[in-house]
């Protein structure tokens, strides 16, 4: 992962995919307060999505974005569908150049997927109980359904989020972790606790769902160990702020 500066803000990328032509993305990072909230301080978060995705090069008010429920519904998206956003879904995808999407985080590991071939893009929020219910994989398969791309083709990356060296769970996620295929890769046991690995589980999944394992990045940044770049619900608590994946195919 690195990261840019784009008229004094802080990005992060992932690597290979900020160099792969035809798509543009960016993880949003303190102190921008990117979350999908009304209310309260809901004009500023949405000036501040609003405003990375002009720093991206892209149009605000095309924007598509998540509110998430930790489920596995995903949007379909094109540049006729209304913009702002997307209620109940946890990732979403689309073929249509210059539609931004967007989802969040703040611990959770997002999850980007490109097709440079067939021209498409899909991101999902991969917290504990989405990566449990298999939503990684299942976006992949969407958008082989959808669009008819080849896994084979596919370029993907498990972004910033709670790390093996942090992310302690009890017994209840180990026991709804119970129909992930060798599940006890991904929970790791460390003086009487027990950790789950979501950046390994989440890989393994775009594995299963045949892209390229030289093809799945890994950013590998810890958001409770690094809290002072990115959010971290389980460092600060309820009401924490949150940051973004924004995602969106260009023409070039």
């Amino acid at each position: 992962m690195r990261f840019l500066h784009i008229n004094d803000r802080r990005y992060a990328q992932l690597d290979r995919l900020g160099r792969e032509p035809g798509l543009t993305h960016a993880f949003s990072t303190r102190p921008a307060n990117v979350a999908p909230r009304n209310g309260q301080n809901g004009e500023l978060y949405a000036a501040q999505r609003h405003t990375m995705a002009s720093d991206l090069g892209l149009t605000p008010q095309q924007l598509r974005f998540c509110v998430q429920v930790h489920e596995t519904q995903l949007a379909i998206v094109d540049e006729t569908s209304p913009d702002g956003p997307l209620p109940g879904c946890d990732g979403v995808i689309t073929a249509s150049p210059g539609v931004p999407l967007m989802t969040f985080s703040a611990d959770c590991p997002l999850v980007l997927v490109f097709d440079p071939i067939r021209r498409a893009v899909g991101m999902a929020h991969a917290s504990w109980r989405c990566t449990v219910a298999r939503l990684p994989y299942q976006l992949v398969h969407l958008m082989m359904q959808q669009y008819g791309c080849r896994s084979d083709d596919l370029v993907a990356g498990v972004g910033p989020g709670a790390g093996p060296c942090c992310y302690e769970v009890k017994e209840d996620v180990y026991a709804a972790a119970a129909e992930l295929p060798d599940r006890d890769r991904f929970f790791v046991p460390r003086d009487g606790r027990t950790y789950f690995d979501l950046w390994a589980a989440n890989q393994a999944q775009l594995i299963k769902a045949g892209v390229q394992p030289d093809h799945v990045e890994i950013a590998g940044t810890c958001t409770l160990c690094h809290n002072d770049v990115f959010y971290s619900y389980r460092r600060e608590g309820k009401g924490c702020g949150h940051f973004g994946l924004m995602a969106a195919l260009t023409e070039s």
